[in-house]
């Protein structure tokens, strides 16, 4: 038989939903469709792609890499589609905290009207994988660290940190915040997508703070503003998300924070340099 596009919808919907109850939902067909569909593609490939079992489902390592492959094939097919029809068709790039700050802007401006034909959108996605798992968005900019099984990535510069205080903080009327300051305050920590955690200052010798999880950037900029803790952040953050009642004051003996383009392996747009060569001249 020939391998057609829904077999490997279907392969690609079971790797991303992890179930054929979920996958055929998600692509509208019956459980028995959906399985007859893999089957059939196993057949065609000529080698197991799935393991089934009773309670979940996994790849050989063949279907993994095949699976890479469906994914790109499928995207390529969808491009050519939107291209013979005059549609564009948007890079999304996910972002959990601060995308890139002041440079923010600028970048998209720019990028769009280079590029009205594939313009980039930006997604926020405040998770761990910062929406690259589900396929929401293509590309990330991330400054945790991330899993290197599953995500790959590559820097695009470097930013300061910088202390977030409430306005009528004891510490806000200083020019500059240094880590030991901050030695007996109650910090945020974003256990998610944060930057922020003991290492910081165990890396440096010196005792960690206590640290708060918080989970958003909402939460974490109400906590500092009514004064329950403190934040150390990214420069970027300070530009993106200003707020009445919170002041950001340089913290020069902080390590700078690497700032990444990462994707999911498997899944590399194909726009993946251009775009990294354009976010990069916003850091030179």
């Amino acid at each position: 038989m020939n391998v057609e596009l829904r077999h490997l919808a279907m392969l690609v919907a079971l790797e991303r939903t992890g179930s054929f109850t979920d996958a055929a939902a998600e692509l509208g067909c019956s459980q028995a469709a959906m399985s007859r569909g893999v089957q059939a593609l196993e057949a065609a490939v000529g080698a197991p792609l799935v393991l089934r079992t009773t309670r979940a489902v996994a790849f050989t390592p063949a279907g993994s890499a095949f699976c890479a492959d469906a994914r790109r094939i499928l995207d390529d097919a969808d491009r050519a589609v939107a291209r013979a029809r005059g549609e564009t068709r948007s890079i999304r790039i996910g972002y959990a905290w601060a995308a890139l700050g002041a440079h923010t802007t600028p970048m998209l401006r720019a990028w769009n009207r280079a590029h009205p034909e594939q313009p980039i959108r930006m997604v926020h996605a405040n998770r761990h994988d910062v929406g690259l798992r589900d396929g929401s968005a293509d590309l990330a900019i991330v400054r945790h660290p991330m899993d290197d099984r599953e995500f790959e990535w590559s820097r695009i510069g470097f930013e300061a940190r910088v202390c977030s205080l409430a306005v009528d903080h004891p510490l806000a009327e200083r020019v500059a915040i240094r880590l030991d300051d901050l030695r007996h305050a109650r910090v945020g920590s974003d256990a998610a997508t944060g930057t922020t955690t003991a290492a910081l200052w165990l890396e440096q010798g010196m005792p960690a703070p206590e640290l708060v999880p918080t989970h958003d950037t909402d939460e974490w900029l109400d906590l500092v503003a009514e004064g329950r803790i403190v934040g150390v952040t990214p420069v970027a953050t300070a530009h993106y998300s200003p707020r009445p009642g919170v002041v950001f004051l340089p913290m020069p003996d902080a390590p700078r924070i690497e700032v990444r383009l990462a994707w999911r392996r498997g899944r590399r747009h194909p726009e993946t340099d251009r775009v990294l060569r354009h976010l990069r001249g916003y850091y030179r």
